[in-house]
Order: structure tokens, then C-alpha cells, then sequence
């Protein structure tokens, strides 16, 4: 395909996302060409972890959320936060944390190259991530506040935070004043919407949005997250590794949305928080085309289905 402005901002949805993907899928080979003194191994296992297929729906919505920014800014931003997202999924696989063996179809890094090797690859990507943003074409503003926002995302209160909640729990301490519902919501947060969050924050920076846009996408990235966390916890107890691109199962014994609630009320709530992201999309006056068909690919079709017919017993509260 040969990428022109006109496709990467074309009114068809499913062109516009592809032409994008391919964009920005060869950016991120341009950011992976080895440097002199590179380990080969090293650079085989972070390049495999952030060229393996995924949904993009992270750099995707850095590009919505930046309409009018620079494509290149935009396309930098998108792999940045893409490889935070696949140096987390390195971590998050490790025997030490939920022990996978497969990823997005894939063997998990460390089956593929070994525990250490993976370990620093994620390093790896997560400090050429920032690399990039502190290299990037933009005024030196807007790049301290991309800094903040994808150290913010990853930081005490964000990814990292929620890995561990997820695999030590809660302590005494960290469950004051709260339920368990409360808890797992928590968790949800900080290891999947931060990194919405991060997508549309990172856009609206080099977009130049103003205060109020900024929150309403902030709180369309949050319930989004929050529901693909379910539709995420959903799959694990109702589809095969092979359907699902990676190991299911891994969420036994774990406090999930899932567990506490049952698939049922769980698929109605993930349905909610789907209608109010949609609230807030509606409330930041954007074209919210894309943005739904995003969604759309991102989610079952038939889960999304389900929104006609599911009860409304089990609304989520603002």
C-alpha cells in the first residue's frame, strides 16, 4: 500500500485504520534497526515482542485523539506507547508473573529466548520508548508532557502498580475503605486503561485540546479500558488459546469482575461501561466514527450484539 495523508485520514474507517497500521507498524521497524554493539539475540526478542501482531488500538487512538497534529509526531507517539504496551505483556507472561506460554498467537518472549533475555528486552523497549518521545519533532513542551504522561502510565500508580496488586493482592493496608469490586476495578485501571488513557492524552497533547476535551476523551479511555479488561477476563473462561491468541485459564483463583459477578452480570456491566464511554466520546465533540468502528473491531461483535437484548439491572455508577 502505498501510504498517502488522504488514506491515513481517509472517511473509510477500515482504510484509514489500515493504512495507518502499515505506517505505523514500518516506523516502529525504522525505531528497531540495531544500533552498533546491539546483542543479535537481544534485538530478536524485542523486535519479535513489538512486531508480533496486535490490535494497535493504542496507536490507533493516539492518532484519533491528535487529528490535526503532525503525522509523523503522531506515529512516533503511537510507538512509543506500543512498545510500553509489549514490554509490559513480556512482564506480564514471565513464570514469575502469570507463567504464559503464548502471546498473540506466538510463543511468550521468555519461551521463545529465555527469562533474562526477555527481561531486558523489556527494558529495552521501555527505555526506547522514551528515546523516542525526547527525540521527537514537537515544540520541548509538549514533549515534558508526553514524558509525564507515559511515565505517569507506566509508574508507583500505573502499570507497574498493577502488576503488582495482580500478582501479591492487596495489603492490609491498601484495602482501607474499600471492596472488592473496588479492588478489582483498581487493578483494571492501572494494568489496562492507563495505557488508553496515556493514547488519548498523548494525542490531545499534540493536538493542542483544551481542558474540557482532554477530560471527556480521559474518560471515554477509562471506561473503555475498564470494559476491555472484562471482555479480556471474559475470554479467558470462554474461549480456546487458539481462538483467544494466548493462554487462557491464567485468571483461576484471581479476583476478576468475572469471578464475582458470573459472566452474565459481567457482560452487562462491561456493556455499560461500553455505553458510557460512548457518553463521553459524544460529550468531547469529536467524530465519533472512527472511534466506533475502533471499538467495534476491538470488541466481540457479538458481545456488542448483546447491548439490545442485556438487562439494565446492572448499570454502572458515575
Amino acid at each position: 500500500m502505498n501510504i498517502t495523508p488522504d488514506l491515513l485520514h481517509s472517511g473509510c474507517h477500515a482504510e484509514r485504520f489500515a493504512a495507518f497500521r502499515l505506517a505505523l507498524e514500518r516506523r516502529m521497524q525504522t525505531h528497531m534497526v540495531p544500533p552498533a554493539g546491539a546483542p543479535a539475540r537481544l534485538m530478536a526478542a524485542s523486535t519479535g515482542a513489538i512486531m508480533a501482531s496486535g490490535k494497535r488500538m493504542r496507536p490507533f487512538l493516539v492518532h484519533l485523539a491528535g487529528a490535526g497534529a503532525e503525522d509523523s509526531d503522531i506515529l512516533d507517539a503511537g510507538c512509543a506507547l506500543e512498545m510500553v504496551h509489549s514490554a509490559s505483556l513480556i512482564l506480564d507472561d514471565l513464570p514469575c508473573m502469570d507463567d504464559a506460554a503464548l502471546r498473540r498467537g506466538q510463543a511468550a518472549s521468555h519461551v521463545a529466548y529465555g527469562e533474562a533475555t526477555a527481561i531486558l528486552g523489556a527494558v529495552g523497549l521501555m527505555n526506547h520508548a522514551f528515546g523516542i518521545v525526547a527525540g521527537m519533532g514537537t515544540d520541548s513542551a509538549r514533549r515534558v508532557d508526553l514524558v509525564a504522561a507515559l511515565s505517569h502510565a507506566i509508574g508507583w500508580a500505573g502499570l507497574v502498580a498493577g502488576q503488582e496488586y495482580d500478582v501479591n493482592g492487596f495489603a492490609p493496608e491498601d484495602r482501607v475503605g474499600s471492596t472488592v469490586l473496588d479492588r478489582i476495578a483498581r487493578v483494571n485501571r492501572m494494568k489496562t486503561g492507563v495505557l488508553l488513557v496515556a493514547a488519548v492524552e498523548m494525542g490531545s497533547i499534540l493536538a493542542g485540546h483544551g481542558i474540557a476535551r482532554r477530560q471527556h476523551l480521559r474518560r471515554f479511555a477509562e471506561d473503555l479500558g475498564q470494559a476491555f479488561q472484562i471482555a479480556d477476563d471474559l475470554g479467558d473462561v470462554t474461549k480456546t488459546a487458539e481462538e483467544f491468541g494466548k493462554d487462557v485459564g491464567k485468571d483461576e483463583g484471581k479476583a476478576t469482575l468475572v469471578a464475582e459477578l458470573g459472566t452474565d452480570r459481567a457482560l452487562r456491566r462491561c456493556l455499560d461501561l461500553l455505553l458510557r464511554a460512548q457518553h463521553s466520546l459524544d460529550a468531547a465533540d469529536v467524530d465519533s466514527g472512527p472511534w466506533q468502528w475502533m471499538i467495534g473491531q476491538v470488541f466481540d461483535r457479538d458481545l456488542l450484539a448483546a447491548r439490545v437484548s442485556a438487562p439494565r439491572d446492572e448499570r454502572v455508577t458515575q
